[in-house]
């Protein structure tokens, strides 16, 4: 009997007759293929899944497992392995094996490489994708969320959630007199601190020059917004690579959350004005006390007094009562200086360690002369030593304000 004619096309139009003589042993892996195409099929659809190395590794394992074939060690690999690394670098390289001539090892042949191919290819698009995207949601100079991040945030507000614009304090100053160089590495820092100070849940964000958001998920804490903001000034004072300090508005979002970011502006803003390095709520505290951070801004100006100097001093609980006495004692050592109008001290309602320290003065000039002399020094003399004495990194961080 004569065997069937085939064509099979070669070139343009023309046909060619090809004698076609399959044995038994010819069609075993055309069946054995047709019984495996689902699995390749499902092979080929994980590519569109492919966010990752592992992603892919975990793909070609159950392709060479689907094939009939085992996965081994390179090291351990004989005769039977096929030169195809399915660990796409995660571990140890590893290689598809089955034995030789047998259906398996033909399918793999087969299909494997390039599927391997192909799933190298959906890696790399994976992560240009990613790439595309870091770079399109997050800053550059500080690696935190951006602008559009903060939009989306804000869009899915919820009732109860807090939201907080912080401002690092006379930075064109900083950039005006150390150069922008010295200033985008006070923003990578802070950058590096706000992360570090802030949970998975919540939103750390870049706004736009030295405006940075944080938004933070509604919690049963009353304290918990200001209990973020008490650990990322004290962070910060320990990581600054200059003595710059920040202020901050909080707005808790209500019944309309589009208000919330409006409200937290205002309230930065009238931070600044009330002497900056601190912060203020929008509204009253959730427990009612006053809005500001320390305290409230001073009931009336001073007649005369051109600058105001702030000092912000930390100490144990405990040594209250001594640092008060010790802030008195002063009060007697500047009262009859050049220049001088009045003293103050503040104590912080939610932390009774922290004070503020505030002065009136006729001039920069009286301020300056009078922290340069010996009545300045003596005076810190009294305060307690040992561990009641303030912290040398927030003992001598005086603000001058104009008014």
């Amino acid at each position: 009997m004569r065997a069937p004619l085939t064509r099979t096309p070669v070139g343009s139009g023309r046909y060619r007759c090809r004698m076609s003589h399959k044995s038994a042993r010819d069609d075993a892996p055309t069946l054995a293929e047709g019984s495996h195409a689902p699995a390749v099929l499902r092979a080929t659809r994980d590519l569109l899944w492919i966010e990752s190395p592992d992603d892919a590794k975990a793909a070609a394992i159950r392709l060479v497992a689907s094939l009939g074939g085992d996965v081994v060690a390179a090291d351990q690999a004989d005769g039977g392995a096929l030169p195809v690394d399915v660990s796409f670098g995660v571990g140890i390289p590893l290689l598809p094996a089955a034995a030789p001539a047998s259906v398996a090892r033909m399918l793999l042949e087969r299909h494997l490489p390039g599927f391997v191919r192909d799933a190298h290819r959906a890696v790399e698009l994976a992560a240009r994708t990613t790439r595309l995207t870091q770079d399109a949601e997050h800053d550059a100079l500080t690696g935190l969320a951006n602008r559009r991040l903060v939009g989306r945030a804000l869009a899915r507000l919820r009732s109860g959630d807090v939201v907080i614009l912080l401002d690092l304090d006379h930075f064109k100053r900083l950039n005006d007199t150390l150069g922008h160089e010295q200033g985008d590495e006070v923003l990578r820092a802070f950058g590096r601190t706000l992360n570090d100070a802030v949970r998975a849940r919540d939103l750390a964000a870049r706004y736009g020059g030295e405006e940075f958001v944080v938004v933070l998920p509604a919690s049963d804490d009353p304290d918990d917004a200001e209990a973020f903001l008490r650990r990322l000034r004290r962070s910060w004072e320990a990581a600054r690579p200059h003595a710059v300090t920040f202020s901050a508005g909080l707005a808790r979002a209500g019944d309309d959350p589009a208000q919330a970011m409006p409200a937290a502006d205002a309230a930065m803003y009238a931070a600044k004005q009330a002497g900056r390095d601190r912060w203020i709520w929008s509204q009253a505290r959730p427990d009612g006390s006053p809005s500001a951070e320390g305290s409230a801004i001073p009931a009336a100006d001073v007649p005369g007094a051109a600058f105001v100097a702030y000092s912000r001093l930390d100490v144990p609980a405990d040594g209250s009562d001594d640092l008060v006495a010790a802030f008195r004692d002063r009060l007697g050592k500047v009262d009859g200086w050049p220049g001088f109008q009045r003293l103050e001290v503040w104590q912080d309602r939610a932390d009774p360690s922290a004070f503020v320290m505030v002065s009136w003065w006729d001039s920069e000039a009286a301020f300056g002369r009078y922290m340069a002399s010996s009545d300045h020094r003596q005076s810190h003399a009294r305060i307690p030593t040992g561990d009641l004495r303030p912290r040398p990194d927030t003992f001598h961080r005086y603000e001058l304000v104009a008014r």
